[in-house]
């Protein structure tokens, strides 16, 4: 029995996610990109993961990359999710650390994580990280359900 991309697409699309840019550093540029299929992987070592599809310019920084990073994104950074997908502008600030992936200022969370492994996955790529450090604010998280962003009611 086959699954048509549409419907697959649209049954996943009632999964309720939070939102997460990735990044990572190629010759002293930052390259980024909005990613909703991200996860925690282990406790113990500390280890997420990331789906990339093959086809995104991300695919390519992230295959030579030794570090990386992903911010959570807090409720009021529908503009940054927006710009690193590709739609639109955004006030962009990055917090660097040396030798280390930056991460986006004012996130809700973010990981800065070692490349510890990629795994082909179809069309896409899961680049799992180990998590060298974290952060984390109190605040309400950027959520995205059926193609549209959402915030959490209290």
């Amino acid at each position: 029995m086959s699954v048509a991309p549409a419907d697959f697409k649209q049954a996943l699309g009632r999964f309720l996610s939070g939102v997460t840019v990735v990044a990572t550093e190629v010759d002293g540029v930052v390259h980024g990109m909005t990613a909703s299929a991200f996860l925690s992987v282990s406790l113990d070592p500390p280890l997420v993961l990331v789906s990339v599809a093959k086809k995104a310019k991300m695919h390519e920084h992230l295959s030579g990359a030794r570090h990386w990073s992903a911010t959570i994104l807090a409720g009021d950074q529908s503009a940054l999710s927006n710009h690193f997908a590709g739609y639109g502008d955004a006030d962009v600030r990055w917090e660097t650390e040396a030798g280390q992936a930056p991460v986006l200022a004012g996130g809700l969370a973010w990981v800065r994580c070692e490349a510890f492994a990629a795994h082909d996955a179809g069309d896409h790529t899961l680049y799992v990280g180990r998590v060298v450090a974290c952060g984390y604010e109190e605040r309400e998280p950027l959520s995205y359900f059926r193609g549209k962003y959402r915030t959490l009611a209290p």
